[in-house]
């Protein structure tokens, strides 16, 4: 009996000090520094992947990398992914970057892989960003079905992680980009790709909330405005009450009520229960920006176009303007009623399947709002046409048209066109399926459509763009105001002829402008901010200065568009 006891003795230390000697293991694993990488390219130098090393700028720099700077600790969130996966993290691989995020691969030493995602400075308030993303994701997975990648980890709060920033690690979204795989679809597997959007999309139309503003998690909303009245009735009692306990809606993540110095100040962002309410809002939210940080600008300066457009005031009184006309354009309950939709489906957002091109993941669910329909339910802009080449048809079940001088082109030219044919069908497609949904459809119905919502979506960037698109739409809104507001319903919007006359120059000198402007983006290969590769920046920044040195500003109507303190979105 002794011997038993004693070889049970020594079986058990023996088994004991093997869990410490594999506990130690898995600890030294788990602390073993994870590989860093840049775009597939192995770094020993952290900071290559906080700082923002895709772009250059061919002007104001010292504007946009601090700004696309995220401060964090990479071998943290490994130990993080490693916690939540299972798995130690191998490798952490900087594989996108934008204004508003960086997207990480993590891989793990039993071959899984998961994406990290962290907010830039830009992207908005930290955690309202990203406690209202992953609610949304979780509620479209969960109760709409639809193929979004599943949240692993999330904090919201950077003080509260050693990770030292906010972040989200998901699942990698299945298949492959739609953008990789564009052009060799041909039309009739873009059709069918569209018909499947229709109906993943179709799902955000089947569902109504109570109120505006951005979903969350109701632990995630306290102290800041909200409600736990979601769900609009009749659907709201086909909703599992676990659900409805879930969640509440809080204020509107939406990016134009946030960026920049607009974050600095309060402002009413919602919840809203009524449309009305949201558009006021939000216009008002511009006005409060522009009477608190913009400066009038002089006509020395970069930007200057003219004595009204240089004037924060007068930006303020046509802001007023369009609210004036808000309430009597706006169309029925039913199509003013909030609704859930994601509104950058890019084709680096939707991935499908190689082999039977359905659609098998939606990302990006940053800034995801719950709004007015008519105001939402735009066209997918991965099935926008951009081209240039190709007539649209103005009436419903229209076909594309081809150049009249398609036959006089090159080969190339001809190759070059035919892509553009076939993108423009997908649009008109697109439409079209649009136009058989009842809700839908009934909001492109809309008499006036662009009308109705064009103005108030150029209401928030008077002060980048310039008031001749917004002035231009309000004389259209005067002249249609029978049609949009219905007979005898009295126009608010008087205009003398002098300024009518003002205005329609100013949009001669705008078009021409603007005509010019592309032309010298498209020869430095850059947009409007001016973004180009680091590898050719130098030689197209002595480009640039020697276009900006030929510009004539009273011939081609306006400022030279790439110069230090020019018009920026992101500097406001």
């Amino acid at each position: 009996m002794l011997r038993l006891h004693l070889l049970c003795r020594h079986h058990h230390m023996l088994r004991r000090a093997v869990q410490l000697v594999s506990r130690s293991r898995a600890a030294s694993s788990v602390s073993s520094p994870a590989v860093l990488a840049v775009h597939g390219q192995v770094t020993d130098d952290p900071e290559a992947l906080r700082r923002h090393t895709t772009s250059r700028w061919l002007y104001d720099e010292q504007i946009h990398l601090p700004a696309r700077y995220v401060s964090f600790d990479p071998q943290a969130l490994a130990r993080e992914a490693a916690r939540v996966v299972g798995a130690e993290c191998v490798r952490i691989d900087k594989i996108c970057e934008g204004s508003n995020n960086k997207i990480y691969r993590l891989n793990f030493a039993d071959g899984r892989e998961a994406i990290a995602r962290l907010p830039c400075p830009l992207a908005g308030p930290p955690h309202l960003l990203i406690a209202s993303e992953v609610a949304t994701m979780e509620f479209a997975r969960e109760l709409l079905g639809l193929p979004v990648p599943k949240v692993l980890a999330w904090c919201s709060r950077a003080e509260s992680t050693s990770v030292g920033a906010e972040f989200i690690i998901m699942d990698v979204a299945q298949g492959v980009e739609l953008d990789s795989a564009w052009q060799s679809l041909d039309i009739g597997q873009r059709m069918a790709l569209v018909k499947d959007m229709a109906k993943i999309q179709s799902k955000f139309l089947s569902l109504q909330f109570a109120h505006h503003g951005s979903l969350y998690f109701k632990a995630d909303v306290e102290g800041v405005p909200h409600t736990t009245d979601v769900f609009a009735d009749p659907v709201a009692s086909d909703i599992p009450a676990s659900h409805r306990r879930k969640y509440a809606i809080g204020p509107s993540v939406d990016w134009e009520l946030w960026r920049g110095t607009r974050k600095q100040f309060d402002t009413y962002r919602g919840p809203w229960k009524d449309c009305l309410s949201l558009i006021s809002d939000t216009i008002r939210c511009q006005k409060a920006w522009l009477a608190r940080f913009a400066k009038p600008r002089l006509p020395s300066d970069a930007s200057f176009l003219d004595e009204e457009d240089a004037s924060p005031a007068f930006h303020i009184k046509v802001l007023d303007q369009v609210l004036s006309c808000v309430p009597a354009t706006m169309p029925s309950p039913e199509l003013c009623a909030p609704t859930m939709w994601h509104s950058d489906l890019n084709r680096g957002n939707i991935f499908i399947d190689p082999s039977t091109r359905v659609v098998t993941g939606l990302i990006d669910w940053q800034s995801t709002t719950i709004g007015p329909l008519y105001l939402q339910a735009n066209i997918p802009r991965a099935f926008v046409y951009t081209g240039h080449n190709i007539e649209l048809p103005s009436e419903r079940l229209g076909k594309p048209r081809f150049p009249e001088n398609f036959g006089s082109l090159s080969r190339d030219e001809k190759r070059a066109v035919l892509a553009e044919f076939v993108d423009a069908g997908t649009f008109v497609w697109q439409q079209n399926v649009i136009l058989e949904h009842p809700l839908w459809g009934a909001v492109y119905r809309l008499p006036k459509y662009p009308l109705r919502v064009n103005p108030i979506h150029c209401a928030s960037r008077t002060w980048t763009n310039g008031l001749t698109q917004l002035r231009g739409l309000l004389l259209r809104t005067r002249d249609g105001w029978a049609e949009l507001a219905g007979p005898g319903t009295p126009c608010p919007l008087n205009f003398s002829q002098e300024e009518e006359d003002h205005i329609r120059v100013m949009m001669e000198r705008s078009d021409a402008h603007e005509w010019m402007v592309k032309e010298v983006l498209a020869h430095l290969d850059t947009n409007k901010h001016g973004i180009v590769t680091p590898q050719r920046v130098d030689a197209l920044r002595e480009l640039c200065r020697d276009m900006r040195a030929a510009w004539d500003t009273e011939e081609f109507c306006g400022p030279f568009p790439l110069q230090p303190g020019s018009r920026n979105l992101y500097a406001e």
